[in-house]
């Protein structure tokens, strides 16, 4: 057990980078609202955060830019993880985040102790189900000894029954890599290839066509995610009851899901299926029976300790702020049956309104013109659609904070293009007024960062800035186009998060 490949099966392969929207403070506190979960820290300029299986920091990275007051700790298996965050972390100026490496199997609860701090927040985005058991309860000592009373920890994993059409399918691909040559994801990949000649052949046991196909897509575009995801002994879905009895020990609840529209049965059933969830006998799990109806392959859980019962003005009283332009605002959400959205003449008033502005939802829900939409379902559509976002902090306007957040973007824009930008992966821009970052695409990640340096709000101006010299004139023009529609989309939205 000594042996780091023995207990993870890519400990000599980097991880693809990542930010993950979900651990934003305001939407968590968002989320736990919409779940009826009370969760309002006493001072949110001064949060711990703990970030378990941080990979290569970057979301750990955004986190402290946003938010200077905060301590944040990143912790991993890998050196090659912490020595790239922490010289990262290092080239963008952020002095509030710290990265260690540690092997969760080696420490008791007095160990954790004497390592880290007490956190607000603990972050556990793709671990549990890639680790061993001797890992898993080493996550149960830490967040026992280390969450404060009080404090919120994101899990994200691969879940059943929704991942259950790819049990199979990961041990033959595990199983033909081990005995295949070449690097890691050459072996990996060929296994893939010999899984998609089985589906041609007409194999049962294997997830269905569009499934397995995006999974394939997802492996040539990134050979890391393919190694880190599927190339380790320790793959193993999880129901959310077995997590929640897991997480038990370290007197973990429940809260709610970090993708509330995702889990809504409102949104996601027919009334057939909400009255086989309501009517179920009393001994089968509430989340078992719902994850049997909503596809949901992989779960983001938010558990307290010490759940308590939010108050009624929870989610009135959270403040949202447009995230595109007030005349594009469209407040989709995708759902089982298709798409729901608001009414087009609901949209105008809210857009109206939050063209102003930041509003609260309580606001928002007194304004006339609204029929009779309720409270949660102006929540709910604004902010799961990404037509709005919830703020933790009001707008910001100081120029140091500004500049430190701009810091930040630039160091994360340089380190991705120099790896070569083919992960596809989602990077963030930092936004003070979010506590976090705003998701976004590398190309998108280009122009703030332009934007942030001075360059006007010119989509041939800003092409010029981003596009390298030297490549074909359709290739600026092409660029120049897509600047065009971002700006019109995002700018305003941009302008009055306080990022340019």
């Amino acid at each position: 057990m000594n042996d780091a490949k023995s207990r993870y099966g890519a400990a000599d392969v980097r991880y693809v980078t990542a930010f993950q929207p979900e651990a934003s403070p305001a939407r968590l506190h968002f989320a736990l609202a919409l779940a009826e979960t009370h969760w309002e820290p006493a001072d949110r300029e001064r949060l711990t955060v703990l970030d378990i299986g941080c990979g290569r920091g970057v979301t750990a990275r955004m986190l402290a830019a946003a938010n200077p007051g905060w301590d944040v700790v990143g912790i991993d298996l890998q050196p090659v993880h912490i020595v790239e965050a922490r010289e990262a972390a290092a080239a963008a100026g952020i002095d509030n985040v710290r990265f260690l490496e540690m092997d969760l199997t080696e420490f008791d609860e007095a160990g954790f102790a004497a390592q880290l701090p007490e956190a607000d927040v603990v972050i556990l985005w793709g671990v549990w189900t890639w680790v061993p058991d001797g890992a898993r309860d080493g996550i149960v000592r830490l967040l026992k000894s280390r969450v404060k009373a009080g404090g919120v920890v994101l899990v994200g994993y691969n879940a059943l029954p929704g991942f259950s059409d790819a049990v199979v399918m990961q041990r033959l691909i595990e199983e033909g890599a081990r005995q295949m040559p070449g690097e890691p994801h050459e072996r990996a990949m060929a296994a893939f290839e010999a899984v998609e000649a089985m589906r041609e052949a007409g194999a049962y046991s294997l997830p269905n066509e569009h499934v397995l196909g995006h999974m394939l897509n997802n492996a040539r575009r990134s050979p890391a995610y393919l190694v880190h995801e599927w190339l380790t002994t320790f793959w193993r879905p999880a129901f959310h009851v077995d997590l929640a009895k897991a997480l038990a020990p370290a007197r973990l609840e429940f809260g709610g899901s970090a993708n509330p529209s995702r889990s809504m049965p409102s949104l996601q059933l027919t009334p057939a299926q909400r009255a086989v969830v309501e009517n179920a006998p009393a001994g089968i799990h509430r989340e078992t029976l719902l994850d049997m109806f909503l596809q949901r392959r992989f779960r983001a859980d938010i558990f307290v300790r010490g759940r308590r019962p939010a108050g009624p003005r929870a989610l009135a009283d959270i403040p949202v702020a447009l995230g595109m332009a007030p005349e594009l605002i469209d407040t989709s959400v995708t759902t089982a049956s298709g798409e729901a959205t608001l009414k087009d003449e609901h949209e105008a008033v809210l857009a109206q309104a939050l063209a102003h502005g930041p509003r609260t939802i309580g606001e928002l829900a007194s304004l006339p013109g609204l029929g009779d939409l309720s409270l949660l379902e102006i929540a709910v559509m604004l902010v799961e659609s990404s037509a709005a976002h919830p703020l933790w902090r009001p707008t910001v306007r100081d120029p140091a904070i500004a500049a430190r957040a701009a810091r930040a973007n630039a160091a994360l824009l340089d380190n991705h293009t120099r790896e070569g930008g083919s992960s596809g992966a989602s990077l963030g821009i930092v936004a003070p007024v979010l506590g976090s970052a705003v998701a976004a695409s590398p190309s998108d990640l280009a122009v703030i960062v332009e934007l942030q340096r001075g360059v006007p709000p010119e989509p041939r101006t800003l092409a010029a800035a981003v596009v390298a010299p030297g490549l074909p004139p359709e290739v600026m023009e092409n660029a120049t186009a897509a600047i065009e529609r971002l700006l019109a989309i995002r700018l305003p939205a941009w302008r009055g998060l306080g990022l340019v």
